[in-house]
């Protein structure tokens, strides 16, 4: 697990600065403390920090094939990489050491870019080929390993992380307006977009190949399309702990200590149930918490641990913890108002101190029909055949008696919504669902109507389009969590708040033949009466009680609303109603004042907005966004005149 960077000089007879490469290698010291190393080979100059998990005296980057003219830089892990080491011997092209980073590079050697159809693993790579004087990037097919690129008309720049490419003063252009849309609506960016208008992600399971001719990108992996095949729910069922366990085992393979976050939910729960079966020695297990009881799911944790006999660690996160914020919002990279990236940073930095890799149970809602979306959209379309008068008389009941207060308001507030988003089409219903923000509309009287009116249009096509090219809606859901929400931010998160710790994070859930296999069970297998995560609860159950496997899903949940409300009500307040405060570029400063007032006061709950907001202007202030700049990015066309 490492940080890779590196600059290209387009203008002939120019090499990359060896000053600007070594501030991009120091700007990702925290993903690999343990070793870096610069290199500059002609236009094409190169930058690595190494976290040592397989092979701890070798493998050291970036690294060059014995013939001198290729070199790579790497971050992640081949977990197949034994497997491989093994076919190139017999094909004539042995690998000499041991770690995963040599495997790779003599597989390109030998297969060339079609070496991806081979890998397993998480990762982004860049590999610089003087015989043919290309450059070849990839990422791995679920997007657990980021990889950013801007090109000028001087040079092409990449780094792991946004901040490296701001430290060697690339151009990485103004603030991006249909971003900003993103970040206030959803909470986080969408990829291939960034925060910045010059910068672009590489999409998860796409490659990119650069040289003086040009540059293209492609997509070299999908996974197959639904079929439903596999209508048998026992089949299903023994092929799904099958693929699960083989997937635990294979991230099971390293030369340091490794542990389990446990939140105690199913997903976490059956990684450790699965690792139980196959690790060797005595598993570290690691959990997090709220003083908040209705938060808390140590107890649940604690339950784990002891029906396994690992090892236990426990952190309580307080209000107080929220004063990292800044921290946060540097390592996050870009506007980022997912909450659970706090209690994740204080967990990776608990597993730190014991272990430095650690399994996750993230991925399973999305692969496996965990979120309520699924069971919601088809209680919509039932409610959809009710009149339009029944539907707004239940919605007015749930909305008094969400007035009423008490620890139902926003349960009652979501289900009056949903009541009144009945009669609506799915494709809407389900991107009002995303923004966990400010919904669009609400969005368009709080800012330039203009700006957020235009890309709410542009976003209601998309899902439309998304929805129309899919078997089905519930498919088009599953794409969607797979491809947005799972990579840009479940997988952002998860990936920066490790790294803050120089903590390795491997997932499970995110396997190829994992992915392949859930797109061959239909959905009535996969949730029977609407009872989501069916089958891997079925699993679990094996183990644990019935009790524990199907009661509600909590989530990784804040109490933002409460902390707010009390502790931290100056503090937000002190950072968004500051002369200066950035957040006032986008929304007007008596709608923010409003806001802060009506959720203090109690009247509405706005804690994921205020979260946002103090995200943002942590993040601004971090990375020197000035309010002019941001107003600047408002002002540009709409998206239907300029995209």
């Amino acid at each position: 697990m490492c940080g890779i960077a590196g600059l290209v000089e387009k203008r002939e007879g120019r090499t990359p600065d060896p000053a600007r490469l070594r501030r991009m290698e120091d700007a990702l010291r925290h993903r690999g403390p343990d070793d870096g190393g610069v290199s500059i080979e002609g236009s094409v100059g190169l930058a690595h920090r190494r976290l040592t998990i397989i092979d701890l005296t070798g493998g050291r980057q970036p690294m060059t094939a014995a013939d001198g003219r290729v070199r790579m830089v790497f971050n992640g892990e081949i977990y197949n990489f034994r497997e491989l080491a093994a076919e190139l011997e017999r094909a004539g092209r042995p690998v000499s050491g041991r770690s995963d980073t040599e495997v790779l590079l003599a597989s390109y050697l030998e297969w060339g870019t079609n070496c991806l159809d081979r890998l397993n693993g998480m990762f982004a790579f860049v590999i610089h080929d003087t015989r043919t004087g290309t450059l070849f990037a990839a990422r791995d097919r679920f997007g657990e390993k980021p990889l950013y690129l801007c090109e000028t008309a001087d040079e092409l720049a990449f780094a792991s992380e946004l901040k490296a490419l701001v430290a060697a003063g690339v151009d990485v252009g103004p603030p991006d307006s249909g971003a900003l849309y993103q970040y206030f609506t959803r909470g986080y960016v969408s990829g291939p977009r960034t925060i910045f208008a010059g910068v672009r992600r590489l999409q998860p399971a796409h490659a990119f190949t650069w040289s003086r001719n040009g540059s293209r990108d492609w997509r070299y992996w999908a996974p197959p399309e639904p079929a439903g095949e596999i209508t048998d729910p026992g089949e299903a069922l023994r092929r799904t702990e099958e693929v699960l366990r083989e997937s635990v085992r294979m991230r099971l393979v390293s030369d340091v200590p490794l542990g389990f976050f446990l939140s105690g939910g199913i997903d976490s729960s059956l990684v450790v149930s699965l690792g139980a079966e196959v690790a060797q020695g005595r598993m570290e297990t690691f959990a997090i918490g709220f003083e908040e009881p209705r938060y808390d799911e140590r107890p649940y944790a604690r339950t784990v641990a002891e029906r396994f006999g690992t090892r236990h660690h426990e952190f309580v996160l307080r209000p107080e913890g929220v004063e990292i914020a800044e921290e946060l919002a540097w390592h996050l990279d870009e506007p980022f108002a997912d909450s659970s990236a706090l209690p994740t940073f204080f967990l990776s930095r608990l597993t730190r101190e014991h272990v430095k890799v650690a399994l996750s149970g993230d991925g399973g809602d999305e692969m496996f029909a965990g979120y309520d979306v699924y069971r919601g959209h088809v209680l919509s379309e039932r409610a959809r055949k009710l009149p339009r008068p029944v539907l707004r008389a239940g919605a007015e009941v749930l909305e008094r008696a969400g007035r009423l207060g008490g620890d139902r308001r926003e349960r009652l507030e979501r289900a009056a919504r949903n009541l009144r988003d009945a009669g609506r089409e799915a494709p809407l219903r389900f991107r009002d669902k995303q923004q966990m923000i400010f919904r669009s509309n609400v969005l368009a009287g709080l800012a330039e109507p203009s700006w957020a009116e235009g890309w709410a249009r542009r976003e209601a096509e998309d899902f439309r389009a998304r929805f129309a090219a899919s078997p089905s809606p519930l498919d088009a859901i599953a794409a969607w969590q797979r491809g947005n929400s799972l990579v840009d931010d479940m997988l952002v998160k998860v990936d920066r708040m490790s790294m803050a710790s120089s903590l390795e994070v491997r997932t499970p859930f995110l396997d190829p033949e994992v992915a392949a296999l859930v797109n061959r069970i239909p959905f009535p297998v996969k949730m029977p009466e609407l009872r989501t995560k069916h089958l891997l609860k079925r699993i679990l159950a094996r183990e644990l009680s019935e009790d524990f496997v199907s009661r509600p899903k909590q989530g990784f949940v804040v109490p933002l609303n409460a902390w707010f409300r009390d502790d931290l009500v100056g503090y937000a307040r002190s950072l968004v109603l500051a002369p200066d405060g950035r957040s006032q570029a986008v929304l007007r400063r008596e709608a923010l004042e409003g806001i802060l007032e009506q959720h203090a006061s109690g009247r509405r709950n706005w804690g994921p907005a205020v979260w946002a907001l103090v995200m943002f202007e942590n993040w601004c202030r971090r990375f020197q966004v000035d309010a002019a700049r941001l107003a600047e990015a408002l002002r540009s066309p709409s998206p239907e005149a300029g995209e």
